[in-house]
C-alpha cells in the first residue's frame, strides 16, 4: 500500500506537466474544444493513460464489478488517481487517531463505497462544454440525476483572469461538475473535457486532481 500512496504522490508531482503537454495535444482544458475521438471504451482509455493516472481508477471499477456501466455511459466525469489517494488519506489519517497502526487499503475503500459512489459520476446523456449551461452571478444552477440517482449539475463559467484574456481575445469556458446536498452546493473543476470515446458514441471527462473521490 505504501508503493502505491508514494506513487501516486510521485504522480502528483506531475500532474502540471501532464495537463499542460499530453492532455492538450489532444482536447483541451477549456475554451475551443478540438474534436478529438477515439475507438476506445472510457474503461481502456483510461487504463492506456500513458501516465498511469487512472491505475487505481480502473481498480476500483473493476472492484465494483461496474466495467460495463462505465463503458456504456454516455457521459462520465473520471476522477483520478489523485482523488483517490486524497480519499485514502482522509480515512487513514482518521483510523490512525484512534490507532496509530491502522491500514487503509484500496479493498477497505472498495468495502466501505457502494456502487452508487462511482455511479454518481456516470449519465446516461451527453453532457459536453458546448451544450453545458453558463453560469454567472445570481443564476440558479440547472440540475440532473446521475446513473446512481444523485442530484448533480455540470455548468461552465467564462473566465475573466488576466491568465486567460490575456492569451486569447475569444472567451474561455471551463467546464464544472458538482453535486447539490442538504443545504450545500460544490463543484469542482473539469481539469480536461469533451474526450470522445468509443468512436465518439460517449464522452469522458477528467476531474481536476484536486477533487476527493465520493466526496463532494
Amino acid at each position: 500500500m505504501n508503493s502505491k500512496i508514494n506513487r501516486l504522490t510521485l504522480l502528483l508531482c506531475l500532474a502540471g506537466t501532464l495537463i499542460a503537454g499530453s492532455c492538450k495535444k489532444d482536447y483541451t482544458t477549456g475554451g475551443t474544444l478540438s474534436k478529438a475521438v477515439t475507438p476506445l471504451t472510457n474503461m481502456d482509455y483510461l487504463a492506456a493513460n500513458q501516465y498511469h493516472q487512472f491505475d487505481t481508477t480502473v481498480q476500483i471499477i473493476n472492484k465494483l464489478g461496474l466495467a460495463a456501466e462505465v463503458n456504456s455511459a454516455k457521459t462520465f466525469f473520471a476522477f483520478t488517481d489523485f482523488s483517490v489517494l486524497l480519499y485514502i488519506n482522509l480515512k487513514l489519517n482518521a483510523k490512525q487517531l484512534i490507532n496509530p497502526s491502522a491500514a487503509y487499503t484500496i479493498d477497505s475503500l472498495v468495502k466501505d463505497i457502494s456502487a452508487d459512489s462511482v455511479r454518481q459520476y456516470m449519465f446516461g446523456q451527453t453532457i459536453d462544454l458546448s451544450s453545458a449551461p453558463i453560469i454567472t452571478i445570481g443564476s440558479s444552477l440547472p440540475s440532473m440525476t446521475s446513473l446512481g440517482n444523485t442530484t448533480m449539475f455540470a455548468y461552465k463559467q467564462l473566465q475573466t483572469a488576466a491568465s486567460y484574456t490575456n492569451m486569447t481575445a475569444a472567451p474561455t469556458y471551463l467546464l464544472y461538475f458538482g453535486k447539490v446536498t442538504t443545504g450545500t452546493v460544490t463543484s469542482v473543476l473539469c481539469q480536461t473535457t469533451g474526450i470522445k470515446t468509443s468512436n465518439g458514441n460517449t464522452t469522458l471527462h477528467v476531474l481536476a486532481n484536486g477533487h476527493t473521490f465520493s466526496r463532494f
